[in-house]
């Protein structure tokens, strides 16, 4: 049985999905002009190269989330499995967003302790948003993979039909 951390209808993850992805934005723009903007020399390429390495770290870590989900019951109630189906891509939406989030935060110090300005947060910032506005929206590609696992026994989550609704 997978471990149902969270309680959410899919409105919710949309939510806080959309939450997150335009609190980042919003954030990184904010950092970037108060740290000069792009005023300071550009950043050398190994650092340049590390900041895109870790986001794409980050991505592959997430693109590994729904691996972690155990299969439900085949024998499970329909209700109750399109709950926990919710619930369990809940929590993966929240793994994601850890994983995705570390590489922006990593960027934010570096921007704070060098002289390069904003130009780490725009280095790492526009890959970082893309894969984590790919990762967390419950697409049908992100519900799809959880409901594959889910689904794996036997059991019909309906959680691709939960997001759809």
């Amino acid at each position: 049985m997978p471990s149902v951390e969270y309680e959410a209808t899919p409105s919710e993850v949309r939510k806080f999905a959309l939450l997150q992805i335009v609190l980042t934005a919003v954030f990184f723009v904010l950092l970037f002009f108060m740290l000069g903007g792009d005023d300071a020399p550009f950043p050398p390429v190994w650092l340049t190269v590390l900041l895109v390495v870790l986001v794409g770290a980050g991505a592959v870590m997430a693109e590994r989330v729904w691996l972690s989900s155990s299969p439900l019951p085949a024998d499970a109630d329909p209700d109750e499995a399109r709950r926990d189906a919710v619930g369990v891509f809940a929590a993966q939406t929240v793994r994601k967003l850890t994983y995705c989030e570390a590489p922006l935060l990593i960027a934010v110090l570096v921007a704070f302790v060098t002289d390069h300005g904003g130009w780490p947060l725009v280095i790492a910032g526009f890959p970082g948003l893309l894969v984590l506005t790919w990762e967390l929206w419950p697409s049908l590609r992100n519900t799809s993979l959880t409901a594959a696992m889910l689904d794996s026994k036997g059991a019909d989550s309906q959680l691709v039909e939960s997001f759809r609704e």
